[in-house]
């Protein structure tokens, strides 16, 4: 073994910045294993492995999951560019949304230095980002992100786009049905608001098609207990809607 061809963990991180940590983990899971293990479990990495490494931490700034990074490097070179393509298309979106954060900072600088910002301007993105982020950190290993990101696999940009736009329009118009009961003195447990969680069920539906009573119940833990989801449902409406909503749900179930 010649020691300039293979290099040990810590010189791999030393490298590429990835933990050695890290390194046992992809290998754990047969995402990167060593080209060279020893009998006492010491391991070497090639330099093919390393350019193997490069790769997969480039398909995570595209923000492709670990399981689909896996898939990628058992597709054809046609279907590779297919998926670097979609996510080349999520990063010119992305894109756009900083350069419209940053016009707006700017703005703001120039001509309301005595003012303080209106935050405001950027839950939608702020939301979306954690949002996605979160979701798979969180609930990547059930069954309920699985149906969803397999429903979203089956769409274009621009089916994305217009199921995006739609179940956007959707939730709103709950939330104002929603509200509209908590300004006129409903309770939660009356049966014409609790009935009407039909429709909420419907919606997630559109986004995660195996949505049950057990995903509807996490949903009204969120609605209850994320501030950026309450924050969300309440912008324009009741400062207690999320409450009144997860109420809601929780009579529907019972």
């Amino acid at each position: 073994m010649k020691k300039k061809d293979y290099f040990t963990p810590k010189e791999i991180s030393q490298i590429t910045n990835v933990s050695t940590r890290t390194l046992h983990y992809y290998h754990e899971i047969k995402l990167l294993i060593p080209s060279l293990v020893t009998d006492n479990g010491y391991r070497y990495y090639s330099t093919q492995d390393i350019a193997k490494l490069q790769t997969i931490l480039f398909l995570r700034q595209l923000n492709l999951s670990l399981e689909n990074i896996q898939n990628y490097f058992d597709k054809t070179p046609s279907e590779k560019n297919k998926i670097l393509e979609e996510n080349v298309s999520q990063l010119v979106q992305k894109r756009d949304q900083l350069n419209q954060m940053i016009n707006y900072l700017d703005h703001h600088l120039k001509n309301h230095k005595n003012e303080e910002i209106n935050m405001d301007k950027f839950d939608d993105y702020d939301i979306q980002q954690q949002y996605d982020k979160e979701a798979e950190m969180k609930y990547g290993d059930t069954k309920y992100y699985q149906a969803f990101k397999e429903q979203r696999n089956t769409l274009n940009k621009t089916d994305k786009q217009r199921t995006d736009k739609e179940i956007s329009h959707q939730f709103n118009q709950f939330f104002d049905e929603m509200n509209t009961f908590l300004e006129n003195g409903h309770q939660a447990n009356d049966e014409q608001v609790y009935q009407h969680i039909k429709e909420l069920k419907d919606i997630l539906r559109i986004q995660v098609p195996n949505a049950d009573n057990e995903f509807l119940e996490c949903m009204a833990h969120l609605y209850q207990s994320d501030e950026r989801f309450a924050k969300n449902i309440n912008k324009g409406r009741n400062n207690n809607l999320n409450q009144f909503i997860a109420d809601a749900i929780q009579a529907y179930l019972q």
